[in-house]
């Protein structure tokens, strides 16, 4: 009886220890830094950089939702899609995104390559003239498929790629829900952008962009950005299950809703055969994946 009182004991305190390393990760994880905020553009580097460490490490993604496309008179129309991702920590991410409805986009794709530190490779699948073309440099800032994103838009900031300057720290509304953020200011150092500068908002819980507002060339207030719907997976990475970009020179809208989001395919168990999915692999991120 004692020897199990003891073995109890054991495994009572290897409970205890392991909860609190969780805990300690987590922790470490999603509070800031001691930064000094003297020097602005220091520090607003500095927490983009925090970001980006925290949102690392989840590997790759599995989406799939809906694309609505609003005009000015709010008509609307729906595209579904599917959105692969693989995570290259400090080289730059690959992702693809097919659409898949209604019949007359479905089967276009768009392959993206992140560079770090300099201009990312897109390309473009169109199923009509059966080709894979490539987007230049240029057309980064073109619409991605008549939406109110770019394909500057569709890629993460790097923080190589802009001079940044913390602004201050704010509370904003989101939703009819306040949200703690940072509030930092990116100008783009590259040469193919539509934008003078962007105003991120940061938020502190999540590490992630709440809120983005985008200014033209010539200093106008042209988009926003909002992310909301929150959801949190493996009990780290958060996520947004809509993204809604306006534009406030036309009137037009954008709002992408993800129906079913997998974070790192290795936590998940396949239902087929009962055993854990494996990883994406990067043959899967080519020019010939987009005709498939």
């Amino acid at each position: 009886m004692e020897k199990f009182k003891l073995f109890l004991l054991r495994i009572t305190l290897l409970l205890v220890i392991c909860l609190a390393q969780r805990v300690t990760v987590a922790s470490a994880q999603t509070t800031a830094p001691v930064f000094s905020p003297e020097d602005v553009r220091v520090y607003g580097k500095q927490l983009v950089v925090h970001s980006d460490n925290v949102l690392h490490g989840w590997k790759d993604e599995v989406v799939s939702g809906e694309m609505r496309l609003y005009d000015a008179s709010r008509r609307s129309t729906l595209r579904a899609f599917r959105r692969i991702s693989l995570e290259r920590f400090g080289k730059g991410d690959k992702s693809i995104i097919k659409f898949t409805a209604p019949a007359d986009i479905k089967g276009v794709s768009a392959l993206n390559y992140e560079n770090s530190g300099s201009i990312d490779d897109n390309w473009l699948y169109l199923p009509a003239i059966k080709k894979v073309r490539r987007i230049s440099g240029a057309n980064n800032t073109a619409s991605f498929q008549g939406s109110e994103f770019t394909y500057e838009d569709l890629n993460d900031l790097d923080p190589d790629e802009y001079e940044w300057r913390f602004v201050e720290e704010a509370a904003i509304e989101i939703n009819n829900e306040l949200t703690d953020v940072f509030k930092i200011e990116a100008k783009p150092t590259y040469r193919d952008t539509a934008y003078s500068r962007l105003v991120l908002y940061l938020s502190k819980d999540y590490w992630y962009q709440t809120k983005v507002e985008y200014f033209d060339k010539s200093g106008t207030h042209l988009k926003t950005k909002i992310a909301s719907r929150w959801q949190q997976f493996h009990g780290r990475f958060w996520r947004p299950l809509q993204v809604d970009m306006s534009n406030h020179l036309t009137g037009k809208k954008t709002i992408l809703s993800f129906n079913h989001y997998y974070v790192d395919l290795s936590q998940y168990v396949s239902k087929k055969t009962g055993e854990k999915r494996k990883n994406l692999k990067e043959d899967l991120f080519t020019k010939r994946a987009l005709v498939k």
